[in-house]
């Protein structure tokens, strides 16, 4: 284990506890008996969980990360030189990232892991891969689950400003390496599902609690591109507390419990799995995806290299721009960093398509998505 990377997290630690409880009001649980070396896996619900994570456990602990913050500039370079993160290309096969992690594991450093790989866009947790069960079981150290709650309503992922509520971070289970062994993958996958799960809507009707702040749906539609009254694609904008349809003129209100007033959805996860399911009809009705402006991209090397430029669209046998295609039976993975840019895999080239502003770039991933079912 690196000493500098130690001395820095317990240097800068007792400043990111008092960050999270004056910005954020955090408040969590701290692990006890901890076994001699772990790993952590914790849910995923805002770009702060690495600090918030950091300000729960004392130990140090290296951050798997996405590459995207590579390319911050000289904020970037802070990051590796006081943190040192194991970069992660979402959108790809993650090989390399675990044998980053097994490598520090091996020298005896402890990891901590967003295990979803991707910040929720509905409350509910995301699909945690198999693989993940498999890095546990060959890491040869202990596990300890770690559920943040709350962090969904304080940052949606789709929104444009942070909410003032609460979030708190509890201890899920502890597991040494001994119980670990005597674990199948498959026990310990389900395991870590049932631990990390968490549904943002949920609890929200169990507790109800506030979430205050200004312009709560300003945002959305970096998450909803079609009308549930019209069907309309791309006609949906925010204004303040509302979320509107410029073609038919319905309109909905986010309120500050997280709630949908005035429409068919009380909750962004019911208007999320409605959208899903009109992706998947499109598709039977050989529906083609549009994002009128964008950037493609190749990314090697934490380095861009930007190839297209335009409008590109998307249909069953893969996306297409004037001068580009991309099969879709050679994309092998498709996410999201941030609110709207897509990365993929495609053969051996890692791709980044940045819609510019105004253009809804979710609508690839859910199409995509929706082809892989």
């Amino acid at each position: 284990m690196n000493k500098k990377h130690s001395f820095y997290y317990r240097a800068l630690r007792p400043l990111l506890i008092l960050f999270c409880k004056i910005g954020f009001g955090y408040r969590c649980e701290r692990p006890k008996n901890l076994p001699p070396q772990y790993i952590v896996l914790a849910n995923h619900t805002t770009d702060f969980d690495p600090i918030f994570m950091a300000s729960s456990f004392k130990k140090h602990m290296y951050f798997v990360a996405s590459e995207h913050i590579t390319h911050w500039g000289f904020l970037s370079k802070i990051i590796m030189e006081l943190a040192a993160p194991i970069v992660r290309y979402k959108g790809s096969v993650a090989a390399s990232t675990v044998m980053d992690v097994l490598r520090k594991i091996k020298k005896g450093a402890n990891i901590c892991i967003f295990a979803e790989g991707d910040r929720s866009w509905d409350g509910v947790s995301g699909p945690i891969l198999d693989s993940t069960s498999k890095l546990i079981q060959s890491s040869g150290c202990g596990l300890v689950t770690y559920r943040l709650i709350g962090g969904y309503f304080v940052s949606p992922r789709w929104s444009r400003h942070l909410r003032r509520g609460p979030i708190r971070g509890e201890v899920a289970g502890v597991y040494t390496k001994e119980q670990l062994a005597k674990m199948s993958i498959v026990e310990i996958q389900s395991l870590i599902v049932n631990d990390l799960y968490e549904d943002a809507y949920q609890t929200q009707r169990i507790t109800p609690k506030k979430y205050h702040g200004r312009a709560l749906a300003e945002g959305l539609e970096h998450l909803f591109f079609i009308c549930p009254e019209c069907s309309s694609q791309d006609t949906l904008y925010s204004k303040k507390h509302h979320f509107m349809c410029s073609k038919c003129g319905h309109s909905m209100q986010y309120d500050q419990f997280g709630m949908l007033q005035g429409g068919r959805f009380d909750t962004i996860t019911q208007f999320s799995n409605w959208q899903k399911e009109q992706v998947r009809i499109n598709i039977r009705d050989n529906i083609t995806y549009h994002i009128p402006e964008a950037t493609l991209s190749e990314i090697s090397h934490h380095q861009k290299t930007i190839i297209a430029n335009g409008a590109f669209r998307m249909d069953k046998t893969g996306i297409r721009h004037n001068e580009h295609f991309i099969p879709v039976e050679e994309i092998s993975n498709m996410a999201i960093y941030g609110k709207n840019t897509l990365v993929f895999s495609a053969g051996k080239t890692y791709y980044e398509l940045k819609p510019q502003k105004g253009c809804n770039g979710i609508k690839f991933l859910l199409y995509y998505h929706a082809l892989q079912a």
